[in-house]
């Protein structure tokens, strides 16, 4: 797979003198769906604005397909880079959701019966097919979310840039919208999420980059997600799935291979059912249980449980 996009030695500070990125450099290749983790502050928005040039002026170089941004004309680059931003309202402005869709084909020039064709095709994949005809500040935050996603969908970039998708959503529009991410990532999509909700990321990503204004690590999720003092380092905790199947290990259940999403853990208990005789899970209380439980709170940071 050739590089989707590439950053060499990227140092961005603002005029006030914070410094938000510190010799940055990384290769995301096309096809893959990569999530940029990081706390707050890291530096991940700064980073995604500079990938279709709406931030430049810093140190470093940042390419598109071998393009630099820079030399080339941004209009070029910002069909191939679509940017979902953190706040919908950002991106929603026009009377009815149907001309907010079509708002990017329309200033590409496209003939309008295409126009049709991409605001319906982009409206199904996130799940708002009917709603042309809505007002868009009449939607609900999580319609809202969805629906700045299509604003870029219909523009049909090369790749994809979300900042922070999930965040501030209700459990159900969260679940909706991490489901639009994971098929474009099974369709090929090349994708980059930031993100700090550390549970969407085994859904959603290949690969995972640390991001605490320089790249503190970097590797496949499974690496990354189980790497408990890398994820310290960058004030994240480690998935609620894993941890749960930690404690479950205190009570003497085979967790080898810990899953790291709902969906793994399933497939998980259902194969250790399969196989166990009787077709039961066994978990029993030894001498060292409490203690062996104590320990994993405290490595989560969970405060003990008194009796």
């Amino acid at each position: 797979m050739r590089p989707a996009i590439s950053i060499k030695d990227l140092t961005y500070t603002y005029p006030d003198g914070t410094c938000a990125l510190n010799g940055i450099s990384a290769e995301i290749l096309e096809g893959e769906s990569v999530a940029l983790l990081g706390p707050n502050g890291a530096g991940k928005s700064t980073l995604m604005l500079h990938l279709n040039g709406i931030l430049g002026g810093g140190e470093g170089s940042v390419e598109i397909f071998g393009d630099r941004i820079g030399s080339v004309d941004l209009k070029e680059i910002r069909k191939r880079v679509g940017i979902v931003f953190q706040d919908p309202d950002d991106q929603l402005f026009m009377p009815t959701l149907f001309d907010d869709v079509a708002f990017g084909p329309r200033n590409l020039g496209i003939p309008e019966n295409e126009v049709k064709e991409r605001v319906g095709r982009a409206l199904r994949k996130v799940g708002l097919e009917g709603f042309e005809d809505r007002l868009p500040h009449h939607l609900s935050f999580g319609q809202k979310k969805r629906a700045a996603f299509a604003t870029i969908l219909s523009m049909d970039p090369d790749i994809i840039v979300l900042d922070e998708p999930t965040s501030n959503l209700d459990p159900k529009s969260r679940s909706e919208l991490i489901r639009v991410i994971a098929k474009l990532r099974e369709e090929g999509k090349t994708l980059i999420t930031a993100t700090h909700d550390v549970n969407a990321v085994p859904e959603i990503a290949d690969r995972v980059i640390v991001l605490n204004r320089i790249i503190i690590g970097e590797g496949t999720v499974r690496e990354v997600l189980l790497d408990s003092n890398l994820l310290e380092a960058a004030n994240l905790t480690t998935p609620d799935v894993v941890q749960l199947f930690e404690l479950l290990g205190c009570f003497g259940y085979d967790c080898k291979n810990l899953p790291l999403s709902m969906d793994e853990a399933v497939t998980h208990l259902t194969r250790t059912i399969e196989t166990a005789n009787g077709k039961h899970v066994h978990l029993h209380i030894h001498e060292h249980t409490h203690q062996e439980i104590g320990e994993v709170r405290e490595k989560y940071n969970h405060r003990h449980a008194h009796s």
